[in-house]
């Protein structure tokens, strides 16, 4: 009888030719033993020029992905990037997701390391037409809210600007007579004047975040900072205000003058939330949610601040709105700081996350990247 062992090896590699991600196998010593058809593509590199060299040599263009590979052979344990890019010869550099594990005999020891390449272009391309559409219909809210908001102090003015000109036709006396009137009618507009340009400072400075003026500063001296300024606001509420921080935390790497804009609009907020007393907590230390944010290749460390108040809550069916550029749920708020301060979280490559129950409080996480 037949043996089916050329039969197996003839379908492995029939199997290896014809599957879409790129594969490479390499010995104990990282000499490259296989190279399919799609490592040859992705790459740009001919099994001819792959097999037998050391795969260092040969991914030598590639440091992220070299790097990988000594992580397995060094741990014993498989990695995966999904974000990662790899140099292709000839050609701009390829997204893809890679994905390295050990080769091992039948006794579990390691004898190889095998390297998996995932083409990531489609997804890539499908994650920034989703981002677009998200643009898209965030312009679209921020339209309709600019149109709220500018509507309403209109509509003020040019109601006090027809009442004086009612007032200025009834003659002189009834003006002089009217004189208060008259008055009320200019605190009308320029009241709501200054409540337009608030609302337009707003837009402007939501339209051209961009991170500046970017170095290591201190967390702590930036919250510091935040919390002095809103103490007296604090204290005419009966708010107290209480600090757990991690003095062993490195610095961050940012915009300083930002991260107090952001620490502002959460801390005022939350001061705020609570105008017969309650406690505001800030809590700093490393993260144990997100380890790690990538970006051009950089992988960086989070650290986290957490700010929480004792107030009402969110309700739930706000949650997912509140970083909606003019959702408010103030009277005369305009909707725009925590949008803002979500956008600027995100420019530093960081994130928010917020968790609120009602009657209980809100807590919100600041995740951003330490320098270095």
């Amino acid at each position: 009888m037949e043996s089916p062992a050329p039969r197996i090896e003839d379908l492995t590699a029939d199997i290896l030719t014809g599957i879409i991600d790129g594969v490479a196998v390499t010995d104990a010593e990282g000499v490259v033993l296989i190279w399919n058809r799609a490592a040859e593509e992705m790459t740009g590199i001919p099994a001819a020029d792959a097999i037998g060299k050391n795969i260092r040599v040969v991914l030598s263009d590639t440091a992220a992905l070299v790097g990988q590979i000594e992580k397995t052979v060094s741990s014993g344990r498989s990695y995966s990037d999904y974000e990662a890019e790899i140099v292709v010869k000839h050609g701009p550099p390829h997204p893809v997701g890679i994905v390295t594990s050990m080769l091992t005999d039948d006794e579990g020891r390691p004898t190889g390391v095998i390297l998996t390449i995932r083409d990531q272009a489609g997804v890539r391309d499908l994650k920034e037409r989703m981002r677009r559409a998200d643009r898209l219909a965030t312009l679209g809210l921020i339209a309709a809210g600019i149109a709220h908001e500018v509507k309403n102090p209109l509509v003020g003015i040019r109601g006090a600007a027809q009442l004086m000109k009612s007032e200025l036709r009834s003659g002189e006396q009834a003006v002089l007579a009217s004189q208060k009137s008259l008055t009320e009618y200019l605190d009308v507009i320029l009241k709501e004047s200054d409540r337009l340009n608030k609302v337009l400072e707003g837009i402007l400075d939501f339209t051209r975040i961009k991170p500046r003026e970017m170095k290591a500063s201190n967390i702590h001296s930036v919250i510091d900072r935040v919390l002095l300024l809103n103490e007296e606001s604090a204290r005419q509420r009966g708010v107290v205000l209480a600090r757990i921080y991690d003095p062993s935390l490195p610095d961050v790497f940012g915009s300083e003058d930002q991260l107090i804009q952001v620490f502002l609009n959460i801390i005022k907020n939350a001061i705020e939330a609570m105008p017969k007393g309650g406690k505001l907590t800030v809590v700093t230390r490393m993260s144990d949610l997100f380890t790690t944010v990538q970006s051009d290749g950089k992988k960086y460390q989070l650290m986290v601040v957490k700010v929480s108040d004792t107030g009402p809550g969110i309700k739930q069916e706000h949650l997912e709105d509140i970083f909606t550029p003019f959702f408010t749920t103030k009277d005369r708020g305009v909707g725009l700081g925590l949008a803002l301060s979500y956008q600027i979280v995100q420019e530093h490559l960081g994130t928010i996350r917020v968790e609120s129950q009602e009657n209980e409080g809100t807590t919100f996480s600041v995740y951003l990247p330490l320098a270095g």
